[in-house]
């Protein structure tokens, strides 16, 4: 993920000088409460909840009505789906798909990104991954009382990441029927001296000055293999899902620096969990064509490799000529990854994908 700066390396010298951050967990679960109305981005029959907890953060829990296409009257689980960076939920495509399959839909727009950012605020900005766990938990009770059926969890890019350490967090996962992940983000697309010294660095350092920005990348290409405005197959709200990285400040960095760690720890995740991933990677500043038919975002060696350190029951599965957002991919290669989710999800469903649990004990620990 380019967030340093379009100075490229010169950027790791700025990471060096940055003496920024000092996280601020969240507090414990608030008292949440529901505002639902006709989805103002994507309409009817989308239905959008807004919620706001008591330390004053905001979050909106989108759901797609169960119709379940053929299926019984109860869907099989309820699909909670996490955004990710730079990001809000508008894959209409995706839930359909789910839902005709007989799964419930959901996604959440986690707070200061897409429904639930209000003027004023900086989108993304976080201290600890943590915060957003109060908003999963609430997402999962109210699908509970709509559906009382199992719950999975599907995270893309830093909502992979975030839907990892809330299992993790969360009794390891126990309570989840299944993770599954569209190229989560597990560690920072940069080169190795960035990645070794200069992360490391800003989130060491990071107590003093918390607010202190990184260099804003320029970088559009993700942007232009997408929206139909550069090209792209996909219309989506430039405003909320900006072509350029948005800021980050180095309390964003400590943030995900220790959330990566803790995932390359391997946090022995209970539940079955599919990881699936581009077949490959392209990073240059420049245009090129490969940024139609590969991860323009991240490294997938990195998500492989990361990913399969899990927890026991870890599914890893490359979809040829996917893009960073597999289910926004050139056609052939999203109606791939749609059967592997969909298999994968099915195979949970009639016992076909648990492992055995894991003998270790501990939960994790801070983000």
């Amino acid at each position: 993920m380019d967030i340093f700066g379009s100075c490229g390396q010169k950027g790791a010298a700025l990471l060096l000088v940055a003496l920024f951050c000092a996280p601020v967990l969240a507090a414990a679960a608030p008292a949440l409460a529901e505002r639902c109305a006709a989805d103002p981005l994507l309409g009817a029959p989308f239905v959008a909840c807004g919620t706001e907890a008591e330390g004053g953060f905001r979050s909106t829990l989108v759901r797609l009505p169960f119709r379940g296409g053929d299926s019984a009257a109860a869907p099989k689980a309820n699909v909670l789906y996490v955004h990710g960076f730079n990001d809000y939920f508008f894959q209409r495509e995706l839930a359909e798909r789910l839902d005709s399959a007989g799964y419930a839909f959901w996604a959440v727009d986690l707070h200061k990104y897409g429904r639930s950012w209000r003027e004023g605020e900086r989108r993304g900005e976080i201290d600890s991954v943590g915060e957003y766990f109060p908003e999963l938990d609430s997402a999962l009770a109210a699908m509970r009382r709509v559906h009382d059926v199992p719950a999975v969890l599907l995270g893309h890019s830093t909502g992979g990441l975030v839907v990892s350490c809330y299992a993790a967090a969360r009794g390891r996962g126990r309570g989840l029927a299944a993770i599954a992940l569209n190229s989560p983000f597990f560690e920072m697309n940069q080169n190795l001296f960035v990645r070794g010294i200069g992360v490391p660095a800003v989130s060491a350092l990071a107590s003093l000055f918390p607010k202190a920005r990184l260099p804003r990348s320029g970088n559009t290409n993700y942007a232009r293999s997408l929206h139909r405005s550069f090209g792209g197959e996909w219309d989506y709200d430039l405003r909320l899902k900006e072509p350029k990285s948005i800021v980050v400040d180095f309390a964003w960095v400590r943030a995900i620096h220790r959330a990566h760690l803790r995932m390359q720890e391997g946090p022995d995740l209970v539940p079955p969990v599919l990881v699936m991933h581009s077949g490959c990677s392209v990073s240059s500043r420049s245009w090129d064509d490969d940024y139609r038919r590969c991860d323009g975002v991240l490294d997938r060696d990195h998500i492989r490799r990361h990913g399969a350190n899990l927890g026991r029951n870890v599914r890893l599965v490359e979809i040829e000529g996917g893009l960073h957002d597999l289910f926004l991919s050139p056609k052939p290669a999203r109606e791939r990854a749609y059967e592997e989710l969909l298999r994968f999800l099915d195979d949970v469903a009639e016992g076909r994908a648990n492992g055995p649990e894991s003998p270790k004990t501990p939960d994790s620990g801070e983000f």
